[in-house]
């Protein structure tokens, strides 16, 4: 009996040395997370750094209006380092292959963080978002809604 218990003590610390490791919080990330918005768009960060942007896709009907033509794009991407007010990371999947996997990702906060810049690999350059807990000057000013 005592052998089992050995044995399982074992397994179960041999159990939590390989498991994967959780992925930690970004320092200095916390102004980044949240839903931001934009038109048509949406950005949703985590605070593990992991986020993903949302746009009405026109690559298959560029003459379709702001909403496009019913299909929805998605770049996901981690965010591993902030200094001041800029976030950085890369891409890690796109809907769209003109965003390559790997590519840079640059948030900048403007607005005393009401608003922020996205910059992609192959996409967004300086799109501006806007918190969804801003006011309506803010989303007026920052977003251009």
């Amino acid at each position: 009996m005592k052998m089992n218990k050995i044995a399982l003590a074992g397994l179960a610390t041999a159990a939590l040395v390989f498991a994967p490791q959780a992925a930690a919080d970004v320092p200095g990330l916390a102004p980044f997370v949240g839903s931001w918005h934009a038109h048509e768009e949406g950005l949703d960060i985590q605070p593990n750094g992991n986020g993903r942007e949302t746009y009405a896709d026109k690559s298959t009907c560029p003459d379709a209006p702001a909403a496009g033509c019913g299909k929805t794009g998605t770049v996901d991407f981690t965010l591993t380092s902030v200094s001041g007010d800029t976030a950085t990371g890369a891409i890690t999947a796109a809907s769209d292959p003109k965003r390559p996997i790997g590519g840079p990702v640059t948030i900048k906060l403007v607005g005393g963080g009401q608003g922020l810049e996205l910059t992609l690999a192959g996409g967004d350059q300086g799109f501006p978002f806007c918190n969804n807990d801003d006011n309506d000057a803010a989303s007026h000013y920052y977003c251009g809604a």
